[in-house]
């Protein structure tokens, strides 16, 4: 068997990890000192239901609700990383996510469409919508961050004002003007599980994995991601090369907005939330989240998976907090001092590459040895 080499071991492979597991521990920690300033004698306690993320209190069923959560997560994640990775910055992500909870939800109850077609559906509205900013960009030289912040509202509105207007059938009065419960065949399948992994079991999970797996093969194995992720670098030169500039542009941000849409139809086709028409006088937090989710991720694919995961737990966590000692916000605040922290990575990486250095690691010891030597023999020649 070979022997492992810890001197052939490149760390700059792992630098984007550990300074992401950095920032969460330092984060952690600052979280742990709040909640000890707020309150000594219950602030380990509410800090390990905090962490636990309402596992303990609320079980299996908490479990797949974290994992039903973070779906949607993984999905505005995706998206916002798809964008930027291509040199744009899709903000516009709000307003594609809304798209996709119109359409996933007017589709399943208005016209009781089957959970496919309104999961295609929502897809196909984000992508539409997330077109506008493209189109925008493309033509008009409009900034992609000024157009997208606009279509999160007329998104908002144009949606409230549908469901209040055109769809008031799919509205249920008698809970405070939400939409009614998705049922039937326009609910995620489940396959039978739900009976005994609890009402909060969705496959919602399982999809937005795939699409993970997807984007990472666009970005790093096919021309199109390539030609994708010339375009931001440098457009003039990828116009130099022959490439469409503006044709990559408008295909990103329907991709971007694809993701957006279809992360809003995985959570409420999963039929553990309904969208509240009247309440609704702002833009929802999973979008938002998602731009967290992608920068805590270090923008990579596969990171996303595990810092939706995080998120979601962190949510989940400060819901179950003792409410009377500590407010749910603690969750979010927490994932807020990470996010900014996340702006020391650079820093981060630097000293773990000077970690690496043989200088100042391999070479450690071996030059305390020698020091230990020549100190030992200059002794033996003040002893003659």
């Amino acid at each position: 068997m070979k022997k492992f080499n810890f001197k052939n071991f490149n760390i700059k492979k792992l630098n984007g990890i550990f300074s992401s597991l950095i920032c969460i521990a330092i984060g952690l920690i600052i979280g742990l000192i709040i909640l000890i300033c707020m309150s000594p004698q219950d602030a380990f306690i509410e800090f390990g239901t905090l962490i636990c993320g309402g596992i303990n209190y609320f079980g299996i069923e908490g479990l797949f609700d974290i994992l039903a959560k973070a779906a949607p997560l993984i999905c505005c994640g995706l998206s916002v990383l798809f964008a930027y990775k291509t040199g744009l910055f899709n903000i516009g992500v709000a307003g594609q996510y809304v798209m996709g909870a119109f359409a996933s939800l007017m589709f399943a109850l208005q016209f009781n469409a089957n959970w496919f077609v309104c999961l295609l559906m929502a897809t196909i509205f984000g992508a539409i919508w997330a077109c506008i900013p493209g189109l925008l960009k493309s033509f008009c030289h409009v900034n992609e961050v000024i157009s997208g912040i606009m279509c999160n509202w007329i998104g908002l509105f144009f949606m409230n004002y549908s469901f209040q207007t055109y769809l008031k059938s799919t509205v249920d009065i008698t809970q405070g003007s939400k939409t009614k419960l998705i049922t039937g065949s326009s609910l995620l399948p489940d396959f039978g599980l739900r009976d005994v992994l609890g009402n909060n079991f969705s496959i919602a999970i399982i999809v937005a994995i795939i699409m993970v797996v997807i984007i990472y093969i666009i970005l790093n194995k096919t021309t199109l991601g390539y030609q994708l992720k010339a375009s931001g670098l440098n457009k003039d030169a990828t116009r130099y090369a022959g490439m469409n500039d503006k044709r990559n542009l408008i295909i990103t941000m329907a991709i971007a907005g694809a993701l957006a849409g279809l992360g809003a139809g995985l959570y409420y086709l999963a039929g553990i939330e309904q969208w509240s028409v009247q309440n609704s006088s702002s833009l929802p937090s999973m979008p938002w989240n998602g731009i967290v989710v992608a920068f805590i991720a270090q923008l990579n694919p596969i990171g996303v998976i595990f810092a939706s995961l995080f998120t979601s737990l962190l949510f989940q966590g400060g819901m179950s907090m003792t409410q009377t000692i500590f407010p749910a916000e603690v969750g979010d605040l927490i994932t807020g001092i990470i996010v900014y922290l996340s702006g020391l990575v650079a820093v981060i990486k630097i000293l773990l590459i000077k970690f690496e250095n043989k200088e100042l690691h391999f070479n450690f010891f071996d030059k305390f040895k020698k020091k230990k030597i020549i100190d030992t023999n200059k002794g033996d020649d003040t002893n003659d």
